[in-house]
Parts: structure tokens; sequence; C-alpha cells
């Protein structure tokens, strides 16, 4: 195995790294290893998570395991407010779990959150000391929200410490640290009290087109999906029309994000050369608008991007779903195989399962599995390969091994379950 290939094991999560270095010398492989110690290689890390336990596991196998360990502790300080700030303080929470109080001391002196990422950082400490840990995070937490005035994302922490720690345990706590400290008020008022959004989520839904139209341009993508998915007909119709009638890219993007599940009523070359405009935000959205419609144009529209694997290629396997033709499993597994990028084979992964849920074709579906399970950097997606794979009894000996070790737990217990 050469270090391009171990590292794309490692960036995969994959048990194969494991077992390898397990059975293999892999000191020539200490700079890709480090690096996915530091950096978070997740393709879907909200999914995912980091893979700092997996990276972890791997570490402990090996003799400089100190190494490794001290890079990353010597990585906290500044660390900053994105996944590699969480990948480091958790790979440090993990030392800290097998009583490396080093660690521990480290990660208190090297916390200090971002308004993204630092709820998600903040649970390690709760994981580690329970409601003292909580009052820490919280109070850091709370800091940001008054000195800064910044819109901070809250609610993992808090919905953490509620399953460790028990509701009453976690308000008592929160609540008497709060009377003494401003910070740590300052995030119980915004987690406990709460602004949960469902009213304005409510509101939304209930609108007809004509009255979301002046609020589309502050909506998120998500929103206006769930919108398109709940609206009538009618009010469908009147989005298509919006779209045609928008003047600015702007509003054609957040008009396109209406039929991300909902399909596009009218007649689709407008969207076919939005698609085709070279503006990748918009080719993006009108590929997965595309991908709702069964019509002609949609189908050679997938064809020609996976010829100039432009903006909106990585839809092409959905495009063809809802455009099947004979012989198109081999065409979608083929484009699937020959891309590299890993963001762009995720998105197809995905579209590949559903490609032959929709037209199954059992003489090939393990086939795909397979290819699938070598070729998905997905951890969280690897679940229902091994799932599928175990239903057709189908999981090979070797495959079935290397999963005891796979960064995804589900998969690990999977592999545990079917173990002779």
């Amino acid at each position: 195995m050469d270090k391009n290939q171990f590292q794309e094991l490692l960036w995969m999560g994959m048990g194969r790294a494991i077992t390898y270095a397990r059975e293999n010398n892999v000191q020539q492989f200490r700079d890709v290893i480090l690096d996915a110690c530091l950096h978070c290689r997740a393709v879907d890390p909200i999914s995912e998570g980091t893979r700092a336990d997996y990276m972890f596991g791997l570490v402990n196998l090996l003799p400089n395991r100190q190494f490794y360990c001290d890079e990353v502790l010597n990585a906290l300080p500044g660390s900053g407010d994105d996944r590699d700030a969480e990948q480091r303080f958790r790979f440090a929470a993990c030392m800290a779990f097998k009583r490396d109080e080093r660690a521990k001391q480290i990660m208190y002196e090297s916390f200090e959150p971002g308004p993204r990422w630092g709820e998600g950082i903040g649970i390690n400490f709760v994981q580690m000391d329970g409601r003292k840990g909580l009052v820490f995070a919280a109070a850091k937490i709370g800091e940001l929200m008054i000195s800064k005035s910044l819109e901070v994302e809250t609610g993992w922490l808090w919905s953490s410490a509620l399953e460790i720690c028990g509701e009453k345990k976690a308000e008592l706590a929160l609540r008497r640290a709060a009377a003494e400290d401003p910070r740590v008020e300052a995030y119980r008022l915004s987690v406990v009290k709460g602004r949960s959004g469902k009213d304005t989520w409510e509101e939304i839904k209930a609108l007809g087109y004509e009255q979301l139209k002046p609020r589309l341009a502050g909506l998120r993508g998500f929103r206006l999906t769930g919108w398109g998915r709940r609206a009538s007909d009618e009010d469908v119709e009147q989005a298509a029309r919006g779209l045609l009638a928008s003047q600015t890219p702007t509003e054609q993007l957040q008009h396109l994000r209406i039929f991300a599940d909902r399909s596009f009523p009218l007649e689709p070359s407008s969207v076919v050369e939005i698609t085709l405009s070279g503006q990748k935000d918009l080719a993006h959205a009108g590929a997965v608008a595309l991908a709702q419609i069964s019509h002609p144009s949609v189908r050679d529209l997938a064809f020609r991007l996976a010829e100039t694997r432009g903006p909106g290629w990585d839809h092409a396997i959905g495009m063809l779903d809802r455009n099947w033709q004979p012989g198109d499993h081999e065409v979608a597994l083929g484009w699937f195989e020959s891309e590299h990028d890993h963001d762009v084979r995720h998105r197809m992964q995905m579209d590949l399962r559903q490609f032959w849920e929709h037209h199954p074709e059992p003489p090939t579906e393990v086939r795909m599995l397979l290819s699938l399970y070598e070729h998905g950097p997905c951890s969280f997606c690897r679940r229902y390969v091994i799932e599928r794979l175990i239903d057709l009894h189908s999981l090979p000996a070797p495959v079935r091994a290397e999963c005891a070790y796979d960064a995804n737990e589900d998969v690990r217990d999977l592999a545990a379950m079917e173990s002779p």
C-alpha cells in the first residue's frame, strides 16, 4: 500500500487502514496520519462527526503514539472555529477519557469557542465532567454572546447535557451558576427559555406563494424546500412562474430551492438553461430541481454534464433516475466509479443507491453495493451498504473483518452482529 492509498482510507474512515496498521509498519505514513489527526477529513461531518475517535484508535496501535498525542495537544490553543478545532478537541477528549489529566487541563485552558462550532466542542466537557463541564462551557459560550454580540449556534450542548446529566440536574446546575455569573445566565436564557423557531416555521409553511415571495431573500434553502414540499399545486405553479420572471441570480436561486423536492410543473427548458449558465450555485440548484422531473431534455442534460463534468454533474445520476432506460445501471455505476472528488462522489453515492431502489436489478445490486463500499467517502452512508449486504447474505468475510474498525460505530456494531 502506498501513501496515497493509505490517506484515502483514513479520509474515508475505513477499517482497512487500522487492520493494515495492525499488521504492517506505517512509519512511512507519519505525515498523512498526523494530518488526519489534526484535520477533520470527513466528507459530511454533520452526519459523520469528526474522525477523532477513529484516529485515536489508530494512533493507539502505533509505537510512536505519544508523538501524535503531543502534536494534537500543541495544536489546541488558538484552534479557531471550524471542524478542525472540533476534531482536535475531540481527540484530546479521547485522551482524557483514558485518564490523561494533561490532556484535560490543556483542553480547559485552550477552549475559546467561536459562534458556530463552540457548542460542538463544548459537549466534550460535559462528557468528561458532567455538570461541572456544562457550567464551564456555558460560561465560555455565554461570554461570547455578551462580549461580541454574535449570533451563536446553540442547542447541541444543551441537548447533550440533558441526556448525560438529566434535565432536572442540568437545569439546576445552570440556574445556580447563573445566579453568580452573568455569562452563564446569558447562555441559560438562550437555551432553556429558547428560541426554538417553531412559530416562524409554522408561519412560513402556511403562507401562499404571494405571501412568501417578499420574504424569499431572507429564507434559508431548507425552509424553501420544505415550503415547496407542502405547497398546493396552485402555489407551486405560481412559484414556477415566479422563477421564469426572476430578474437576478439571487431571485433565481431562491426560487429553484423551492423545487429541490417538488417537481417543476412547467416545461423545463428554462431550468435547463439556468443549469447550463456556468454559475456554480445556480447550476447546482438547477440540477437538483431537474432531478425531480421526467422529461427527455433532462436525460439529454445528464449525458451532457457527464461528458463535460460541468457544474451540476454530481446530480447526473439523479436526473437519470427519473428518466431511466434499459442499460442505465451500467451507465450510472460507471459515472460514479469514474469520479475522484470526494464531495462529488458523496452526492453521487446517495443517488446511486436510490437508483437501484427505484429500478431494482438484482443481478448487479451486490456489485453496486461493493462499489459503494470501496469508493463511497461517507462513513454514515456506509451503514446502509453494510445493512443491505447483510440482508442479501452477501457481506464478504474480509469486509466484515475490517468493518469492526470502521469510523462509524453503527457499522462496527453491524459487523459484530455478523461475526461467525
